[in-house]
């Protein structure tokens, strides 16, 4: 089993819930990280650490392989650079010992570049695949990868013991009529998410005379300070058990992303804890755009204003239609649901050496 370190966002997030999920499956015969060691705050680490950290995984891997001959590898594959070309030696390697790949995929980018690089396809082809959504996976089996399955596992949402209590579709704690509009943002500040446009989208209304507080938490990663003029409240990095004191204190989460995003854990956070959420699409969330959980915007400053404009004028309104269709989709999210799916598939998929 190969993993991510707990802190390195939605990757680390993920392997939390299915590294021990795993563990209670099968027998693990060794655990590889995958993460290089971060020297600083940064989210990235320099590439000196990335390029050894490359190297040890892939070493460790090989021994592993050579030595305990297990039958499958675990892998949460990356999408692009140093960090997919380390997977793709991770997967020939379990080919050339006859163990059988097992390619988590977190995210809904690859599946475009295997269509564009044959090479790539036929590295990793041959292997199970779990994805985050039935877009991901039409998606993959269109790629011209060959696989051996395609299996859907969502991520799942944050436990109801620790969701908030408007998570149930009960009324909101205040009307933004009578206060101003609370905007949060959860997660690395950077380009490739959109966090430059929300800033200007903020400011955009607060230059209107609008009532908006904009809170913020996580890693700056390349939005210069001076960006962030909008910005009322930057908490820094938040521990995982203070994340839904944050979000108690939000009524907008939007995340205008650039990039195509995977199922951020971000996205249904926001939901269980009652607040409004607006993002770009992407396959791998396609289902909550879908039934209407989260509304789509465009990686703008004019789609974002616009969306929170609507907000300002009937966030109560936007709050009850998307909280209603989350409580409808909810159980696909919950953690014995998602659990309950990664053990079919150990217990089903095909297995075998050679």
């Amino acid at each position: 089993m190969l993993r991510h370190s707990a802190g390195l966002g939605g990757m680390g997030r993920a392997a939390e819930f299915f590294t021990p999920a795993l563990r209670r499956l099968c027998p693990i015969v060794a655990v590889v990280s995958l993460s290089a060691k971060r020297t600083s705050d940064g989210f990235e680490a320099s590439w000196p650490a990335k390029v050894g950290a490359t190297a040890s995984a892939v070493g460790r891997c090989a021994m592993v392989l050579v030595r305990e001959s297990p039958d499958a590898v675990y892998l949460p594959i990356a999408q692009w650079g140093l960090p997919l070309l380390r997977d793709a030696l991770v997967v020939a390697l379990a080919r050339a010992t006859g163990s059988t790949p097992v390619l988590h995929l977190h995210g809904a980018q690859l599946p475009a570049r295997l269509s564009a690089a044959l090479p790539l396809r036929k590295v990793l082809g041959g292997a199970h695949w779990i994805v985050l959504s039935e877009d991901v996976a039409a998606n993959l089996q269109t790629s011209g990868c060959r696989t051996r399955s395609v299996t859907v596992i969502r991520n799942p949402a944050p436990a109801p013991e620790h969701a908030l209590p408007q998570q149930n579709g009960g009324p909101p704690t205040a009307s933004c009529a009578s206060r101003p509009l609370r905007v949060g943002w959860l997660g690395t500040m950077c380009r490739a998410k959109g966090f430059d446009v929300l800033c200007d989208a903020v400011d955009r209304v607060k230059r209107r005379d609008a009532a908006v507080e904009f809170s913020v938490a996580g890693m700056r990663l390349d939005v210069p300070r001076s960006r962030m003029g909008s910005v009322d409240r930057d908490l820094g990095v938040v521990h995982q058990a203070d994340v839904p004191e944050f979000w108690s204190t939000v009524d907008v989460f939007v995340l205008p992303a650039r990039w195509v995003e995977g199922l951020p854990f971000v996205l249904l956070e926001a939901l269980q804890a009652g607040c409004v959420v607006a993002a770009t699409r992407s396959s791998g969330s396609a289902e909550l755009f879908r039934h209407g959980c989260v509304d789509a915007v465009e990686p703008t400053v004019d789609s974002v204003t616009g969306f929170l404009e609507a907000c300002r004028t009937d966030l109560d309104g936007v709050r009850r239609r998307q909280q209603k269709a989350w409580r409808q989709l909810r159980p696909l999210y919950a953690h014995d649901r998602v659990e309950g799916a990664f053990a079919r598939f150990w217990e089903t998929a095909p297995f075998g050496r050679g």
